[in-house]
């Protein structure tokens, strides 16, 4: 078939750890410098006006998903055979299932970014989600960057999830209390089936997405995987919206988690969905984010590198605003007392923050 393109209601908008023994990095009471000024300003401004320029844009970008799709034949991934069989299925359809016509996009979302035009709405990015993450993220438990390793997404998860578990207990959270929990940015579902196992009691994760695109892959993988289990259905549920203005009861969730989201969005953007994710919090319940982190070692190599940088940059509009972003500064802003940050693998963190 030939997939449409969804057009943007207005121009106006995700085992066990091999890693295991990890340090805090900041508490409540420590604030850090702002990561941004620990780079070169130079450098960043440079790329960034390159990146202005469409025709020097488009070539990064090719590049980039070029070296992408290398890398997951590299580790055993028939890139292909997976597209064809993606792309045989009747996306529009199962896509009205999904799709909130009163959604308002706003204007960071309908930008490019991951090397597509059309951003996260358009059927290639949902289709190349899962592939592309195994890809990316294959060499993200090796200091160095240079083992690959198919299970690396996994890996990458799964730490998540232990150095969330280390922080909520540091915090006096009980995971067994924790019913209710609301992804955000939760794309075709991976990070939202790390929550169901990571928190097996749990009773709803509600997976909410901006792209409807994502939405509908993760629809369809979902009713493939109930099929395989004799029908048993998963604790789920797909949800098309704002994590800026979810509609959800204030009060009404025991944790909000965010994977690898904020580095894709402007400060504004993120500061409010901080604020969001404090106004459905019931009292005591928690906000957990995983992240890259700019302080660590392998991105500081990467910022100093013009190469490695501009090759970063050109899938990442909204590098630069995350960089500057003081993440336990926002979340105390919002109203989070006690937050605390653990490093989650050699290039990413997790931070955790309890509403009191």
């Amino acid at each position: 078939m030939q997939l449409q393109q969804i057009k943007p209601f207005q121009q106006a908008r995700a085992g066990p750890a091999r890693r295991q023994p990890m340090r805090v990095v900041c508490q409540a009471s420590t604030t850090p410098a702002a990561p941004g000024r620990q780079f070169n300003p130079l450098l960043m401004g440079a790329v960034e006006a390159l990146f202005r320029f469409p025709p020097f844009f488009n070539a990064a970008a090719k590049n980039a998903r070029g070296m992408i799709m290398k890398r997951a034949e590299a580790i055993g991934l028939d890139w292909g055979s997976a597209m064809a069989e993606l792309q045989a299925q009747d996306w529009e359809a199962q896509m009205k299932e999904v799709t909130n016509p009163d959604i308002t996009y706003p204007a960071y979302y309908t930008q490019p970014f991951h090397a597509y035009s059309q951003g996260n709405l358009c059927w290639e990015a949902a289709l190349e989600v899962t592939m592309a993450a195994k890809s990316v993220h294959a060499m993200v438990m090796d200091p160095a960057g240079k083992t690959m390793d198919p299970a690396g997404d996994e890996a990458l998860r799964s730490s998540y999830s232990a150095r969330m578990a280390e922080s909520l207990a540091q915090l006096g959270v009980d995971r067994s209390k924790v019913k209710h929990i609301v992804d955000f940015g939760a794309a075709t579902g991976l990070s939202s089936l790390e929550l169901l196992r990571a928190f097996p009691g749990a009773e709803r994760v509600t997976g909410l997405d901006l792209s409807p695109h994502f939405l509908a892959v993760g629809k369809w993988e979902q009713e493939r995987r109930v099929a395989a289990a004799g029908g048993q259905p998963e604790r789920l549920v797909f949800v098309h919206g704002l994590a800026e203005d979810t509609g959800l009861p204030a009060g009404s969730q025991d944790l909000v988690s965010m994977c690898l989201v904020c580095h894709e969005l402007p400060q504004a953007a993120t500061k409010a969905i901080i604020k969001e994710a404090y106004r459905i919090l019931r009292p005591g319940g928690a906000m957990c984010i995983m992240e890259m982190n700019p302080e660590s070692a392998v991105f500081q190599r990467i910022f100093g590198n013009p190469f490695a940088y501009t090759a970063f940059k050109s899938t990442e509009p909204w590098l630069q605003e995350y960089i500057a972003l003081d993440m336990p500064g926002a979340l105390r802003e919002a109203g989070f007392a006690e937050v605390v940050t653990r490093e989650s693998t050699p290039r990413h963190k997790t931070v955790v923050a309890v509403k009191k």
